[in-house]
């Protein structure tokens, strides 16, 4: 149950909100369930929350792969504890600290399968990271030609 924070200074409960209409002054209009209604400015997108989040089973990890300027390939593992469930797909949310560059590379599921997030199945995790690796290395050797 996600509180909406509104820059008028009101905490609006998301689970009394029957409907929201985005008016075209940046506020939005809330109905709620007592048959009231508030027209005040939110801090965040008050679409996303709504968007549904359930609890990730044990064991799936999100890697995240980073290539340095010297070449060197480094790979960070962080657990996956939940889904955000879009209608355009599942995506995962991570343990941690969120930041801009949450771009998982593949997520490692309880049973061991790998899999990126263009559906691409991979037998081992070693399997993907030459594979990986050979595409990093040659994009890098093609922009370094380029400059």
């Amino acid at each position: 149950m996600p509180i909406i924070t509104t820059k008028e200074g009101l905490s609006i409960n998301s689970e009394h909100v029957v409907q929201f209409t985005a008016l075209r002054n940046g506020k939005t209009r809330f109905l709620l369930s007592t048959g009231g209604e508030q027209i005040c400015e939110s801090y965040s997108d008050v679409a996303e929350l709504f968007i549904p989040v359930i609890p990730a089973n044990p064991g799936f990890i999100a890697v995240f792969a980073e290539r340095w300027e010297d070449g060197f390939f480094q790979y960070k593992h962080r657990s996956v504890i939940a889904w955000r469930l879009c209608p355009s797909g599942n995506y995962p949310i991570f343990e941690g600290y969120g930041d801009s560059n949450d771009e998982y590379a593949v997520i490692i599921d309880p049973a061991g399968g790998i899999y990126d997030g263009d559906g691409n199945v991979y037998a081992t995790l070693e399997d993907w990271q030459k594979e990986y690796e050979a595409e990093a290395n040659e994009l890098a050797a093609r922009s370094a030609k380029a400059a």
